[in-house]
């Protein structure tokens, strides 16, 4: 008896074709869908870093604003002790001191930088797409450095001052003088002397070099209350973009 074994049908190329389509259709769209996913995962990670970095200059407005009023009374200190130094009277001391002691002090800025370190962590300035925020946020960025390369000047000129300081004045007047060490006004650390302590050193030579080292620390500081003013300018118009760009509250 004879079996009869029935053959499958081929199928059609118009058959093989449209499961050809079904099959790079469904690749195409999972491959677009992995992409809108991992687009919306870098924007969410995009805009949460914008608003650490809209934070960090918030930070810095409010830091430069305290700075530059600090600036304002500190450069008419420099000034006084300047006039003073130019023609020196060793029967007036008080303001000498205290003005010299008290410019002695350093007030910095400090750039709240957590949310720009973020960004650069997490792959630069990659993740975000509108070019203007990234040349502006490298513009701040720059501006930023200046200031610092300022600040690390004046630091210097400081020491500088402070060595001669330790060949004019004495030093247990300035020990005297300490009243209130923690506080945040630098005006209320110290006591203006009382008696018009004496001079440990009142040679032309060296009070004409104090002078020399004030002017330097002087004009220095002239450079920084003007670039705290410009850094300031610089920061409120990146922030006012980020508030724009990102609809931050």
């Amino acid at each position: 008896m004879e079996v009869h074994h029935h053959g499958h049908t081929p199928k059609k190329v118009s058959e093989y074709f449209t499961e050809f389509i079904m099959l790079f259709a469904a690749v195409t769209l999972g491959f677009f869908a992995e992409n809108l996913r991992e687009h919306a995962i870098e924007k969410d990670r995009e805009v949460e870093f914008i608003q650490i970095v809209h934070e960090d200059l918030l930070n810095d407005i409010k830091d430069l604003d305290t700075i530059s009023s600090i600036y304002q009374s500190r450069m008419k200190r420099e000034d006084t002790l300047l006039n003073l130094l130019s023609h020196p009277d060793y029967k007036q001391t008080n303001d000498l001191y205290y003005l010299a002691r008290l410019n002695s002090i350093r007030v910095f800025f400090h750039h709240s930088k957590n949310g720009f370190q973020q960004l650069k962590n997490a792959g630069g300035l990659r993740l975000i797409e509108n070019i203007e925020v990234i040349k502006k946020i490298q513009a701040y960025e720059n501006d930023v450095d200046k200031m610092d390369e300022l600040q690390n000047l004046t630091e210097q000129l400081l020491m500088n001052y402070r060595e001669k300081m330790a060949t004019i004045f004495d030093g247990r007047v300035f020990k005297n003088m300490m009243v209130n060490a923690s506080s945040r006004i630098i005006e209320e650390r110290f006591a203006r002397p009382l008696n018009n302590p004496a001079l440990i050193n009142k040679s032309p030579t060296e009070l004409n070099e104090f002078l020399i080292k004030t002017l330097y620390v002087h004009n220095n500081n002239l450079m920084i209350a003007s670039r705290c003013k410009d850094l300031k300018s610089v920061a409120l118009e990146l922030d006012e973009l980020l508030v724009k760009t990102y609809h931050l509250n």
